[in-house]
């Protein structure tokens, strides 16, 4: 008697997202892909520009007080595997900034981002297209939630383009900048990327970032917020040493 058991089918992911965790395997970056010149571009034989420079470490600031926060890891132009698809196989890519949910930055998978940033070079237009739509349809297709491209050259009207994953097209679409210029983040609650006003922007600053409804200061801020509490601090015992010295002339103080 025959059976009337269906066969069991083999299952298969069904898009690039679910192939890249399917097939992505999390082991030691090989000694070489950690020797190199951060923001150096060795296919293009490219430094970074100063505005780049400026906004690399304006960035670098403000995400390293956001890992803080919110206990995720800043990776910066460090090796992560990620499965490219038209190779077949996973390679190492380093984009210029993300944040990661991961205990394991060794062996960092794009999987593991919640998150990218790229800092798009313009001085060439091969290397604006590798910044920009390469990263960002490779990081599309490893389920990469969240994408953004800023733009650092103070002649670029462009400030920041910001890309949210739709999964079922294994693609990004843009979102529009809303009335009050702050973007949303959905992979990262409570932070948001403000995009400044034109006249308001500074070499390698064009975005802030907030999170929790508190801005995040940048380390020029930080550092002038110490001078100046150093100041009052100063200011408040030379105040003091004033008013002792007046209590001991009219001795009603002793010396």
């Amino acid at each position: 008697m025959s059976s009337l058991a269906q066969p069991v089918r083999e299952s298969y992911p069904s898009s690039p997202a679910e192939i890249a965790r399917a097939r992505l395997c999390r082991q030691p970056f090989p000694p070489e892909a950690t020797i190199g010149i951060p923001y150096y571009d060795e296919e293009f034989d490219m430094a970074q520009s100063t505005a780049h420079s400026a906004m690399i470490r304006d960035l670098g600031a403000f995400l390293d007080q956001l890992a803080d926060s919110t206990g995720l890891r800043v990776l910066s132009d460090n090796p992560i595997w990620y499965w490219v698809h038209e190779d077949d196989k996973q390679r190492i890519l380093y984009p210029d900034y993300a944040l990661a949910d991961t205990a394991d930055p060794e062996r960092a998978l794009a999987t593991d981002l919640r998150l990218a940033l790229e800092v798009v070079s313009t001085e060439r237009a091969e290397k604006e297209r590798k910044d920009s739509e390469r990263m960002r349809d490779r990081n599309a297709t490893n389920g990469v939630p969240e994408f953004g491209l800023l733009y650092p050259e103070l002649k670029d009207p462009r400030a920041l383009r910001w890309f949210r994953l739709d999964a079922d097209a294994s693609r990004y679409r843009e979102a529009t900048l809303p009335a009050d210029r702050r973007f949303r983040s959905q992979a990262v609650p409570d932070l948001e990327l403000e995009v400044l006003e034109p006249d308001l922007w500074q070499l390698g600053r064009k975005v802030r970032l907030w999170y929790q409804g508190q801005r995040i200061p940048c380390a020029r801020e930080e550092g002038r917020r110490a001078e100046d509490e150093a100041r009052r601090a100063d200011a408040a015992e030379a105040e003091n040493a004033r008013l002792r010295a007046l209590l001991r002339e009219a001795g009603l103080a002793p010396d």
